[in-house]
């Protein structure tokens, strides 16, 4: 003889609330995800021909941005190596942000890296400082590189700065 298991066919008051509660914390995730997207520098990134833009913010955590930059700050020289990278698509320009033993600019495979990439690429840049060690300091970096009719790439780097006779360059960029 088997046995008899009692199973309601009507949920119980318990279980309601616990499907209550779940639908209540999915539907919050669900929310701030969309919170989110809106908020982050990619989403709001157009395409140039569409208005492109990517939001420019400068604080002592985050600086985002794609304008020119320069060697007056790290994350300026970050900036400045992607706006060259990018926009001006010049490895020669590039190298102004690179130190002189960086392996970046060896063998012409700046330039190359450059004409790899489709001339309307925009890119919308994320900086974020990681520490210090010794002179070096790294930085977490996230290119979004927005391609005409593609959906935006992300690309996520570790980069080191050092400053160098008063200027700040960058000595190494590697994928995180």
């Amino acid at each position: 003889m088997y046995a008899k298991f009692h199973t309601p066919t009507t949920s119980t008051p318990r279980a309601r609330r616990h499907r209550q509660i779940a639908a209540g914390v999915l539907g919050a995730l669900a929310t701030l995800a969309v919170i989110a997207m809106l908020a982050s520098p990619e989403a709001t990134a157009e395409s140039e021909s569409d208005g492109f833009t990517c939001e420019e913010i400068t604080g002592a955590d985050l600086v985002t941005g794609s304008r020119p930059g320069d060697t007056s700050s790290a994350p300026a020289a970050i900036l400045g190596f992607n706006h060259a990278y990018y926009v001006d698509r010049s490895a020669t320009r590039a190298q102004e942000f690179l130190t002189s033993d960086s392996v970046l600019g060896v063998d012409n495979r700046l330039q190359t890296g450059i004409d790899a990439v489709p001339a309307e690429t925009r890119p919308c840049v994320s900086i974020s400082p990681l520490n210090t060690l010794g002179d070096a300091e790294r930085w977490a970096v996230t290119v979004t590189e927005f391609r005409p009719d593609i959906e935006p790439w992300v690309a996520r780097q570790t980069v080191t700065t050092r400053t160098v006779d008063g200027r700040s360059l960058i000595s190494e960029i590697a994928l995180a």
